[in-house]
């Protein structure tokens, strides 16, 4: 898969999006999170809540052949006779890249690759693991850069569930001796990977991340690598 990154200004940008761009017209609520896409100008958010996207202050619809998006909007009126169902103002969206994890049991070691990817941000909702990463890559790039999020299943128990992000640049990273760390942009996107079979219902555990990142300032990278780790922890809707 195609890494098409966003600069991780733009995500910060978004992030902002928490106030309606239209702060003299009436609303019921804003929302900003990560939803499932159930179809064209249908959304679903991750605490249940049906969304109708009535307007549409992007310009552009949310292609129905993406499974998650990170979205802001403001709820304008309820359906009649739904319960939690409305209409909204689509203010923003970007897309999540989907991922099933992979199991470390069964991983292939070396097509899953080492090298440097930085967790931004991390939280459970809906049921999934969602994520905003980052990797250090040319601009533009020439290879393709892929990521995936490795579940520990033989070290993982029902109070903490242990997981890795792991990075693939095939050869187009800052360690590599053939390139200039300088020439290296820092870029991020949103991820959504389900815990379906992973995270049992009523199971409130906490998540722990290891990763391997770079050291360096906010737009700069070294060619020296560092492991980090985190936890997170999950949450009923």
């Amino acid at each position: 898969m195609k890494f098409n990154l966003l600069k991780s200004i733009a995500a910060a940008a978004f992030a902002t999006m928490l106030v309606s761009c239209f702060p003299d017209e009436e609303y019921l609520f804003s929302d900003t999170g990560m939803f499932t896409v159930l179809g064209l100008n249908k959304l679903q958010s991750d605490t249940g809540n049906i969304y109708h996207v009535t307007e549409n202050a992007t310009g552009l619809d949310i292609p129905d052949t993406l499974k998650r998006v990170m979205v802001s909007c403001d709820a304008m009126t309820a359906v009649a006779g739904k319960q939690n169902e409305y209409n909204i103002r689509l203010l923003q969206f970007l897309a999540a890249f989907y991922k099933t994890p992979l199991l470390k049991s069964t991983l292939d070691e070396e097509a899953v690759g080492n090298d440097g990817i930085n967790i931004d941000q991390a939280w459970v909702s809906g049921g999934y693991l969602n994520a905003h990463v980052e990797i250090a890559l040319l601009s533009p790039s020439k290879v393709d850069h892929t990521f995936n999020l490795v579940f520990n299943d033989q070290k993982s128990n029902s109070d903490t569930l242990y997981f890795e992000m792991r990075h693939n640049a095939r050869g187009e990273c800052p360690d590599n001796p053939e390139y200039n760390p300088a020439a290296f942009v820092i870029g991020g996107a949103y991820a959504s990977f389900p815990l379906t079979g992973i995270l049992q219902e009523g199971q409130t555990p906490i998540c722990h991340f290891d990763w391997v990142w770079y050291e360096g300032d906010e737009f700069n990278v070294t060619r020296t690598k560092i492991n980090k780790s985190g936890n997170i922890p999950t949450k009923t809707n």
